[in-house]
């Protein structure tokens, strides 16, 4: 049975041609040209696997250099073996052969079972290489389906409720991150806040994110008052075990104006007011099933009208520049105290372009996401 390989032959000696044909047509779909011009044109109506090529062709058109580097130019996927009868200056041949990128160089007379073996080890790592291909396309295609069922998780517009606006950003350092966030009104005028940092980042994290998600929309199904909360996500939290755990902000934005949250190891929020920067201190515990008899303590703190709120992941300030020096939480208050009579959108824009620029074109290390908070009145 022949295999789907095609093979072309390219040799103005009648003889070789013959010979090649039937050392490589028992097994594969060989076809032959004598000439430049003709190979060309075989080559542009098929996807040939691999080429033989006679380096020392009788033709105006061009030798077998010539060939192979036009051969590759119609399809990239050709392996050339260049092949010639002169022994003489036996370096510059090998040399123009790895020049114009020939998969190998046989001199004639050469044994035929060399040139099987030469042969069936080209088409396997052809095959090899295009599974690889193959497989690389479908893991990015799956990435990117990914990447796009993480992005739906995240608020798609900004949240205005019982005098409360609410607004987020997310810019992930590789196809998927760890972190997340959400933001939701509720009938009674309360709407619930949360953003966490599962430890790492890329797919991993990704799916550690989403179990952690899972976890805490069940226990928001239930009640969303920080302290059940609390207890009822470490109560369901055995997947992080103490080499896995996330930090973890959660809170009610209250009609009155009052902020009831907990902050378990998650970097401390900034307040921006009329009396300066200020911030919303951890209360302890970790989402760790290690802290499940050590959940957090619940806080409370008023904001007046026009106080803004900025929770972080570790992404916002750990960036760092071409020196390796980190943006750093002073610049970032800076930058945030700034921006405070901006719309929440242009101020959370800002802000992301300003870490962004930081690490001056360079790749991010870690996930950068940001919650903007209001106390609109």
């Amino acid at each position: 049975m022949l295999s789907d390989h095609k093979i072309l032959v390219v040799d103005d000696d009648p003889a070789i041609r013959r010979m090649i044909e039937r050392l490589l047509g028992a097994t594969h779909r060989v076809t032959s040209a004598s000439k430049f011009a003709p190979a060309l044109e075989l080559a542009s109506k098929n996807h040939f696997s691999l080429a033989l090529v006679d380096v020392q062709l009788a033709d105006s058109d061009g030798d077998g250099y010539a060939l192979c580097r036009r051969l590759r130019e119609t399809n990239a996927r050709t392996e050339v073996i260049l092949v010639t009868g002169s022994v003489s200056h036996p370096d510059e041949k090998l040399y123009r052969s790895l020049v114009e990128d020939a998969f190998y160089f046989l001199f004639k007379p050469f044994d035929r079972r060399v040139l099987l073996a030469l042969v069936e080890r080209c088409l396997r790592l052809q095959q090899e290489r295009e599974a690889k291909e193959r497989y690389a396309e479908a893991l990015a295609d799956d990435f990117a389906k990914a990447q796009q069922f993480q992005r739906s998780l995240l608020p798609r517009e900004a949240v205005v409720h019982s005098g409360w606006r609410v607004e987020g950003r997310h810019e992930s350092c590789d196809a998927l991150g760890g972190d997340l966030y959400l933001a939701h009104p509720w009938e009674d005028g309360v709407i619930d806040f949360a953003m966490s940092d599962v430890v790492g980042h890329g797919v991993s994290a990704a799916m550690y994110a989403g179990m952690l998600r899972s976890s805490l929309d069940a226990a928001r199904r239930r009640s969303i008052d920080p302290e059940r909360i609390a207890r009822r996500l470490l109560d369901s939290v055995d997947y992080f075990d103490g080499r896995r755990y996330a930090t973890l902000v959660y809170g009610n934005l209250l009609p009155n104006g009052n902020v009831r949250y907990f902050n378990a190891a998650h970097p401390p929020p900034l307040i921006s007011s009329d009396a300066g920067l200020s911030t919303l201190e951890p209360t302890g515990g970790l989402v760790c099933s290690l802290f499940r008899d050590k959940p957090p303590t619940v806080a409370e703190k008023n904001l007046q009208v026009g106080d803004r709120v900025l929770i972080y992941t570790d992404g916002a300030f750990e960036t760092k520049n071409a020196a390796d020096q980190e943006f750093g939480r002073g610049r970032l208050g800076e930058i945030f105290t700034e921006t405070r009579t901006l719309p929440l959108g242009d101020a959370l824009d800002t802000l992301l372009l300003a870490v962004k620029a930081y690490a001056g074109g360079r790749p991010i290390d870690d996930d950068i996401t940001l919650l903007l908070l209001e106390r609109a009145g």
